[in-house]
């Protein structure tokens, strides 16, 4: 297998695991957020914010990877050194903008986005063993 199915098959893997990740985000992010309304329906929007956040970053995330696998390894370097600080940037800045204006509280935006990483990296974790298993 050379360099370049490798990276086809991993791009395979991840458009798979993005879908995936995609459907269980949403639902993980409605049914926390309806049980959290019955609790205080106050910290519902910022923690579907910080959800949101989350769950946009890791889909970054895996879109950057995606990409660094087709170019050459120099330029994916170039590239990954230079779309993780403008990722991180960009997640601190509305993390900032929403605490700063006073949107949102910060803990609930927090509790979202740390559990939308949570849900992530298990679901990957989850689906990466079952691709395994099938292999």
């Amino acid at each position: 297998m050379g360099l370049n199915d490798a990276s086809v098959g991993l791009e395979a893997l991840t458009l798979r695991i993005s879908s995936r990740l995609a459907l269980v985000n949403v639902s993980a992010c409605a049914v926390i957020a309806g049980l959290l309304a019955f609790v205080d329906s106050s910290i519902v929007p910022g923690f579907a914010a910080g959800f949101t956040i989350g769950a946009l970053n890791i889909y970054w995330l895996l879109r950057i990877a995606r990409r660094g696998v087709r170019m050459s390894p120099e330029k994916a370097g170039r590239f990954v050194t230079m779309a993780y600080p403008i990722r991180f940037a960009l997640v601190a800045a509305l993390f900032a903008l929403f605490i700063v204006k006073g949107l949102m509280s910060p803990w609930p935006l927090v509790a979202g986005f740390s559990l939308s990483i949570i849900t992530a990296v298990c679901t990957m974790i989850y689906f990466a063993r079952e691709e395994s298993f099938n292999a």
